[in-house]
């Protein structure tokens, strides 16, 4: 099962992620837009993993001990970079709680003996981009386009699965795990 671990979104943080998607100039560049129903926060991809490694990523996030915090949206980028877009995304802070967090998960998943993965970078995925006609002028573009800051409330943490389709990726629920 192709799984992941990560942090839903409030309806009022969804709305406004979409009134920034409108924002991307579409006059420049080709791209895929992240459906609403698909907005989250990645914690941590785990991939293909057994019903066994599913069972081991469950107990290891039962132990995960964090506090509740506020996150609110921040500045707009790209990765990897702006001379090679794939991704544009809007940043989250306070990223050090963020980042301790995902360590605090990390290291729950290798308490149980699963693979780590060091790359992490709080952001909400917006779009997938496919070209670009201008690289400068899409980059100055969404340089200037502004989030609000608007605050939400990270109380859990999801195990998802994610069903790949030709309409796009079908995200469901697994398992919700709730910060103190």
């Amino acid at each position: 099962m192709r799984c992941f671990i990560a942090i839903d979104l409030p309806a009022e943080i969804k709305e406004e992620l979409l009134k920034i998607q409108e924002s991307i100039p579409k006059d420049i560049a080709k791209f895929k837009l992240v459906e609403r129903e698909n907005l989250h926060l990645t914690m941590r991809f785990l991939g293909e993993i057994s019903d066994g490694d599913i069972a081991q990523v469950k107990e290891a996030l039962k132990s995960l001990s964090y506090k509740k915090f506020t996150a609110s949206l921040n500045n707009m980028g790209t990765f990897p970079s702006i001379d090679y877009v794939k991704v544009v995304w809007v940043g989250l802070e306070p990223e050090v709680q963020i980042k301790e967090l995902r360590d605090k998960i990390e290291k729950a998943l290798a308490n149980s003996g699963l693979p780590t993965d060091e790359r992490f970078e709080a952001h909400l995925t917006l779009a997938r981009v496919k070209s670009i006609k201008d690289k400068a002028a899409f980059a100055k573009k969404v340089k200037n386009i502004q989030a609000k800051p608007l605050s939400f409330d990270i109380t859990s943490v999801k195990l998802k699965k994610s069903t790949l389709t030709e309409h796009g990726p079908i995200y469901e629920d697994v398992a919700e795990f709730k910060l103190k």
